[in-house]
């Protein structure tokens, strides 16, 4: 571990929630652990695979000061998860990500984001009464392995892969995933075109997909 990383956390100093928090999550790295176990537990080989500029000496230092925080907490089985505490930065964390699109002023490239973390941000953009209806669960594979989970009006998603038998199977680029998701094509066109393929499904995959597309539809047209 590096000196810095052996120096106490620098503190803002002022008796203000804002800057208590900033405190813990201003330091570089520890959101995006964050990011990470909003989509599901992380061993820490997991974290340093996905976080691999950060080092396993600093990541080390960031999980140990979320878990001081009561942030996060270690399972039985090595994994690190998300206290009842540490779930109630999922919202400000996936808000200041939408905040962020804002800053990227040549879009977000189709062939460098993760498609994970846009179905994750699309978790609190789409409506409950959009998804009203709708009993899915999705296998996703498209670059990475991550599972859709729709049920009484709330979209959940979880990185890698379920042991549901009864779970539908979406295969596709990182390229269509987000084309699919900005109404830019829809899965029927995908697949006739063979950018995707789908398995096991019983025809909501494809209206899940509509109404993803749907949601980022309007709200583009809200914003222009």
């Amino acid at each position: 571990m590096t000196t810095k990383d052996k120096a106490a956390p620098r503190s803002y100093g002022q008796a203000c929630p804002l800057a208590t928090a900033m405190d813990l999550l201003g330091e570089r790295w520890t959101l995006l652990v964050v990011r990470e176990l909003l989509l599901g537990p992380k061993k820490f080989g997991e974290l340093g695979v996905r976080l691999a500029a950060a080092g396993p000496n600093r990541l080390s230092s960031r999980l140990d000061r979320l878990r001081e925080a009561g942030a996060i907490e270690k399972t039985a089985a090595g994994a690190y998860t998300l206290t009842d505490f540490g779930e109630g930065l999922r919202q400000p964390v996936i808000g200041l990500a939408m905040w962020g699109l804002g800053l990227m002023q040549g879009g977000v490239d189709a062939l460098e984001p993760r498609p994970d973390v846009i179905a994750l941000v699309l978790t609190t953009l789409v409506s409950a009464d959009a998804l009203d209806g709708l009993d899915v669960t999705c296998q996703v594979q498209s670059g990475d392995d991550f599972v859709i989970d729709v049920h009484d009006g709330r979209m959940t998603v979880v990185s890698g892969r379920t042991d549901d038998p009864d779970c539908a199977h979406l295969m596709c680029s990182t390229a269509t995933f987000i084309q699919l998701v900005s109404d830019s094509t829809t899965l029927d066109s995908a697949i006739a075109h063979g950018d995707a393929q789908i398995a096991d499904e019983t025809g909501d995959v494809h209206t899940l997909m509509t109404v993803l597309g749907t949601t980022v539809a309007d709200i583009r047209a809200i914003s222009t």
